[in-house]
């Protein structure tokens, strides 16, 4: 009898549950499960083509390569900038550029694992809840694999993110409230009713997307001659930090690495659930159960006002010795200039938190001078052209002249 690839586990009580029974709550109680790769069947790292994401496709959870649905996501450069470590006072700077990915951002990912399963539970409709990069992901993956996509954004989502999602063809309404976690309850019982696939980058409510994330963790691995210190990654929900640090987790299981980096997940200051819950060491129940206020803010990507991930997301900080931080608008925005001036990356400003978040830390000399450390920069500056306005000079006009072109320094 062929042994199952993967279970659905509870992190709270360790209880298992076989994959084909889909639990996503665990009946004893009633944590989110996540998944479980059976590891002793795992082949080791540097596997085989396809360049993506899906050359680890033993430690994801899809049982067939025929439902996979993928735009060549993955495999993401790493980049070392010594111009902007020099500016940040540290030694060594890596930037793992996720804004190469098909549609802009590491949620490509998440989504490829999204729609993959729901291609593997014959499902025709999915329904996504986002503020934008879930969004416009779902909307074109959705649009390769033939299925219809609607989308459910909160009232403050950026305008360009949902045109972008829009050209996929997907439909979208946009919800009179910031409250993620409201929007989420609606959309649920809404998939209930019409027989919907709920594709949320969130565990909280479907434990496979966030897998997709795994694997960011892989290549660093892979690409790196040596781990850094410190990964820094912005956070919304908390899934892509619960993700790095199961990922890594998986490394040392297969007996790849002894330590994991310390992880620092970084908020707006205008919502930090992650913030408050490191603060108050609550614990992941009582994160879920206590939804913050969300403030105004242009950093929508990480305006959760529920840990939703808090399952992964606070043992990812706590077990690595890592840190929770918030940065302000003004931060991010200053950081989004300094690394597209220094590095050529232009990132969305909760992508660039991860920037204010060292310059931040370095300043209080948490982090110190000779300790490296990877930024996730997990989104395009393309999906809010209006906050980069904000930060450059309007052109300067001259006339078709001689004389004006020789006067230009």
């Amino acid at each position: 009898m062929k042994t199952p690839k993967y279970s659905l586990n509870c992190p709270s009580c360790s209880t298992q549950y076989p994959a084909e029974h889909n639990v996503f709550r665990c009946k004893t109680c009633n944590a989110p499960t996540v998944v479980a790769i059976n590891m002793s069947d795992a082949p080791a790292l540097g596997i085989s083509p396809p360049f993506s994401m899906w050359r680890y496709s033993s430690l994801l959870p899809v049982e067939e390569s025929k439902w996979i649905v993928s735009q060549g996501e993955g495999q993401t450069p790493l980049v070392e900038s010594p111009t902007l470590a020099r500016e940040l006072t540290v030694t060594k700077l890596l930037l793992k550029n996720e804004t190469l990915n098909p549609t802009g951002s590491f949620k490509d990912r998440q989504v490829s694992v999204g729609i993959s399963k729901a291609r593997e539970a014959a499902a025709h409709t999915i329904a996504v809840v986002s503020s934008g990069n879930v969004a416009a992901a779902a909307a074109s993956y959705s649009a390769v694999a033939g299925m219809k996509c609607n989308i459910f954004a909160p009232s403050n989502a950026p305008e360009e993110k949902l045109v972008q999602a829009r050209m996929y063809g997907a439909t979208f309404y946009r919800v009179n409230t910031l409250s993620s976690s409201r929007i989420f309850e609606l959309v649920a019982d809404a998939c209930t009713r019409n027989n919907w696939y709920l594709l949320s980058t969130a565990g909280l409510y479907n434990p496979y997307q966030v897998e997709g994330a795994k694997t960011i963790a892989y290549e660093l691995f892979e690409q790196s001659d040596a781990l850094p210190d410190w990964i820094v990654a912005p956070v919304g929900g908390g899934g892509l930090i619960g993700a790095l640090w199961r990922g890594f987790a998986e490394l040392r299981l297969l007996g790849k690495l002894e330590t994991i980096p310390r992880i620092v997940g970084v908020q707006s200051s205008a919502c930090t659930p992650l913030v408050k819950a490191i603060q108050k060491a609550l614990t992941p129940a009582e994160v879920i159960a206590q939804p913050v206020s969300v403030g105004n803010t242009i950093a929508g990507a990480i305006a959760d006002d529920i840990l939703f991930d808090a399952y992964t997301a606070l043992p990812a900080i706590r077990q690595t010795s890592g840190l929770a931080v918030s940065v302000s608008d003004e931060e991010m925005l200053e950081a989004e200039k300094l690394l597209a001036r220094t590095t050529g990356i232009f990132a969305e400003p909760a992508s660039a938190s991860t920037i204010a978040a060292v310059k931040k830390l370095r300043a209080s000399d948490i982090i110190s001078e000779s300790e490296s450390i990877c930024c996730i920069i997990t989104g395009s500056g393309f999906k809010d052209m209006h906050s980069a306005k904000k930060l450059v000079q309007p052109p300067i006009l001259i006339e078709p002249l001689e004389d004006a072109f020789m006067k230009l320094d």
